[in-house]
């Protein structure tokens, strides 16, 4: 189907500057909230939705990117690459796949695991050697960064780099290939300073593959890949590329959460990530066109979904089109749907047209429900009159189903959070 084009109507832009007023969801006052607490809220709304939370994910992004430019830039691609690295198919288990650069410009990176305590490597870490060792074998101009402190609680005199380290160079790999990172404990602080040795020492190095555990891939390669980007764009260099990676088959037994994987992206961003946050919820669509549709042209309709978050973004490409026909040119109705974290908009939208807005009522449907299972017995006789006045002219609105206006809807609405406040 055709690719649809952006077409920014003054009718548009209007529509979009109405508020909802509504302190039980996003609609919190942002005045004076600095960048750091926008990419605290961007973290906890992946930590918690991952996927379903697109739409306030660009939300927080385009608050950034008033604040920030070369933020709201670093920031769009560490959501873009933390989206990525927990879809199915993004880890590769067993030997570094094919079409890495051949030369000195790759750095293999092999993170360390927990030791036993007398200071002895466990069979796993033995594992993760074995994959970057074939890896090495494989890409033969690569450098080689192995990382991990002490973790040897009867031994503190190993550290995990040191013994790593010792074993590849047993097994053939040249000394000057290899780069010990010994440091750190967590994967948190192996970024952090094998970010630091490659840029001070190694500037050849353009791109990592990540080495590890499988279920350990899409944590240690989110955040390396934030490190290295973050201190790029603080430096004003440019950012190593995390492009590949290869993990030795553990059967996923010791997977790691989301949760996890945010805890370290906070701890790397410096911020706090509040805690659960609300989904903006779809209000409505407007649809678009320039001009009537003549046969056989191309469909080119705009479509913006808003929010009751005040936000509103274009979805031409995500809506599904039903009942086209290009030879029928204008004289026809199709069917447009699209559907957003449980809340489905279908509308005919008739190509005669060149404008139409669509208002759902679920976001009222769900206010009501929300206050009528709230407990008012602290509140007074009159405000719970107010409340219950508001709720009923709210249901007689939705009484009213396709035959409501935008209009009835945002004052319905509006009254019953006047009566809550």
């Amino acid at each position: 189907m055709k690719i649809f084009k952006r077409l920014i109507c003054a009718s548009i832009s209007l529509l979009m500057m109405i508020s909802l007023i509504n302190p039980l969801s996003v609609n919190a006052v942002e005045t004076n909230t600095d960048v750091n607490t926008y990419i605290g809220e961007l973290i906890a709304y992946y930590r918690d939705y991952q996927d379903n939370a697109k739409t306030d994910i660009l939300r927080i992004l385009d608050k950034i990117k008033e604040l920030d430019k070369t933020k709201y830039d670093a920031w769009q691609e560490i959501m873009n690459f933390w989206s990525g690295v927990n879809k199915e198919g993004y880890t590769n288990v067993g030997v570094l796949p094919d079409g890495l650069p051949q030369d000195d410009s790759l750095c293999i990176v092999i993170l360390g695991f927990a030791l036993n305590s007398d200071g002895t490597m466990k069979q796993e870490l033995i594992n993760r050697l074995q994959v970057g060792l074939d890896s090495a074998k494989k890409y033969p101009n690569s450098y080689v960064v192995v990382t991990g402190g002490g973790t040897a609680s009867g031994n503190p005199n190993v550290t995990e780099g040191g013994l790593m380290g010792q074993w590849l160079l047993e097994q053939g790999l040249s000394s000057e290939r290899l780069i010990i990172e010994n440091r750190a404990p967590d994967t948190v602080g192996n970024a952090k300073n094998t970010y630091k040795i490659l840029n001070e020492s190694y500037p050849q190095v353009k791109s990592l593959a990540m080495v590890t555990s499988d279920y350990h891939i899409p944590r240690g390669s989110v955040l390396f890949f934030t490190q290295c980007l973050l201190s790029a764009y603080e430096t004003g260099n440019t950012p190593l590329q995390m492009i590949s990676n290869a993990g030795c088959y553990t059967g996923s037994s010791g997977y790691e959460s989301i949760s996890l994987q945010a805890s370290g992206v906070t701890s790397i961003a410096g911020v706090k990530a509040p805690s659960k946050l609300e989904l903006s919820k779809l209000n409505g669509l407007v649809v678009t066109q320039e001009k009537e549709y003549e046969v056989n042209e191309e469909l080119e309709l705009n479509i913006e979904a808003f929010y009751n978050s005040n936000y509103s973004r274009d979805i031409s490409d995500l809506v599904q089109i039903t009942n086209f026909d290009p030879i029928k040119g204008a004289n026809q109705t199709i069917t447009l749907t699209y559907m957003e974290n449980g809340i489905t908009i279908t509308t005919d939208f008739n190509l005669s047209e060149t404008e139409k807005v669509i208002y759902d009522n679920t976001y009222l449907k769900e206010l009501v429900e929300e206050v009528e299972n709230r407990n008012f017995s602290a509140y007074t006789k009159e405000s719970v009159t107010l409340v219950n006045e508001a709720l009923q002219n709210a249901k007689n609105i939705l009484a009213l189903g396709n035959d409501v206006t935008k209009d009835e809807l945002d004052l319905a609405y509006k009254q019953i959070n006047d009566a809550l406040n």
